[in-house]
C-alpha cells in the first residue's frame, strides 16, 4: 500500500509544488519586509489567498459540510496558530534573518511533527531518534552562533523557532479534520479564519499599500496566490495521501529551494558556519524521521481519509 501511495503522481506533484512555492515564499517575504509591516504583509497575503481560493473550492463549499460543534473552535485555533501567527512571526523574523537561515530552521518541522505525533499516539522515541534530536539542536545552535549581530539575530531566530513549532502543530492536528473534510474545503476554512484574525492589522495594511513600491506589492500578490492559496491546498491534499511524518520529510527540501532562490534573486548566501549548522540540523531531522520510520509507528496513519474516499467513489 505504501509503495502505491508513493507512486501516486498526483501526490508527488502536490508535494513538489508545495515545497517549491513555500521555498520561494521565504525569498519573497525577505524582499518586501523593508516596505511591509509583519501584520500588514500577513493580512494582505491571506486576503488575496482567501479570494483566490474560491474558484477552486466552490464545488466543495456548495456541499453541506458535516460540521461537528467542536470543529469550529478547532479550526479557528488551528488557523490562528498554523497560519496567522506563523505568517506574522515569519514576517517579523525575516526583517533580521536571511531567507536561507529561516528556511533551515523551518526545515526542522519534521522533528516537531514527529515528537508531537509520538506524544499524541503514546509511542516511544527510538534511540536513534533521540540522537538525531540532539544533532539537530546542535545544528540550530551553530546557526545562532553564526550571526554577526547576536542580539537581533537571536530575536529573529526565536521567531523562526516559534514558526517551526506552529507548523509542526498544524501538520499533526490537521489530520483529524482531514478525516471529515475535503482538503480543499478545509484549506478554505482555515485561510478564511486566519484572515479574520489578521484584520486587526488593517490600519498597517492601508499604510503599507500606500507607501510600498509596485514591485513589492506584486510580490505580496504572488505570496497570496501561490504559496498561500495553491500551496496550502496541495499540502492538505498530500496529508490525506501520506502519513504526517512522510509528508513532513519533504520539508527537508525547503532550504535547498530557498538558498538557491535567495542567491539568484537577492544575492544572499549563508556563511560557512550557518551553512554547516543548517546541514547538521537537517541531518539530525532526517535521522529522527528515519528512526521513526524504522520503528513502524506510522501504521495507524496510512488509511486514506473518509472525505477523500467518498470523493473518489463519486
Amino acid at each position: 500500500m505504501n509503495e502505491l501511495i508513493m507512486s501516486d503522481k498526483k501526490t508527488l506533484l502536490a508535494l513538489s509544488s508545495t515545497i517549491f512555492l513555500w521555498g520561494s515564499a521565504f525569498v519573497a517575504i525577505r524582499m518586501v519586509t523593508p516596505y511591509y509591516s509583519p501584520g500588514g504583509l500577513a493580512l494582505l497575503r491571506l486576503l488575496i489567498g482567501s479570494v483566490a481560493i474560491i474558484p477552486f473550492a466552490a464545488r466543495y463549499l456548495l456541499k453541506k459540510p458535516k460540521f461537528k460543534l467542536l470543529d469550529i473552535p478547532y479550526i479557528i485555533i488551528l488557523a490562528t496558530l498554523g497560519l496567522s501567527l506563523y505568517h506574522f512571526f515569519l514576517n517579523t523574523a525575516e526583517r533580521s534573518v536571511s531567507a536561507g537561515v529561516a528556511s533551515f530552521i523551518v526545515g526542522q518541522v519534521p522533528i516537531v511533527s514527529a515528537l508531537l505525533a509520538l506524544w499524541i499516539y503514546k509511542e516511544r522515541i527510538p534511540f536513534w531518534g533521540c540522537i538525531g534530536l540532539g544533532i539537530s539542536v546542535l545544528g540550530v545552535g551553530l546557526i545562532g552562533l553564526s550571526g554577526a549581530d547576536g542580539f537581533h539575530f537571536s530575536v529573529g531566530l526565536g521567531y523562526v523557532l516559534a514558526c517551526t513549532l506552529f507548523s509542526g502543530i498544524y501538520n499533526v492536528f490537521i489530520k483529524p479534520l482531514l478525516l471529515r473534510y475535503h482538503p480543499i474545503a478545509l484549506s478554505t476554512y482555515l485561510i478564511w479564519a486566519s484572515t479574520l484574525w489578521l484584520l486587526q492589522y488593517w490600519p498597517d495594511l492601508v499604510h503599507d499599500v500606500k507607501t510600498a513600491p509596485l514591485n513589492d506589492t506584486l510580490a505580496v500578490v504572488y505570496l497570496g496566490l501561490f504559496p498561500t492559496a495553491i500551496a496550502y491546498m496541495t499540502w492538505s491534499y498530500a496529508l490525506t495521501r501520506l502519513p504526517t511524518f512522510r509528508a513532513s520529510c519533504w520539508m527537508f527540501m525547503l532550504p535547498l529551494v530557498s538558498c538557491l532562490l535567495g542567491w539568484l534573486v537577492l544575492g544572499e548566501m549563508p556563511d560557512g558556519l550557518t551553512f554547516l549548522g543548517g546541514l547538521i540540523a537537517m541531518g539530525g531531522a532526517i535521522l529522527v524521521t528515519l528512526s521513526k520510520q524504522s520503528a513502524k509507528v506510522e501504521s495507524a496513519e496510512t488509511e486514506i481519509p473518509l472525505a477523500v474516499a467518498e470523493e473518489k467513489g463519486r
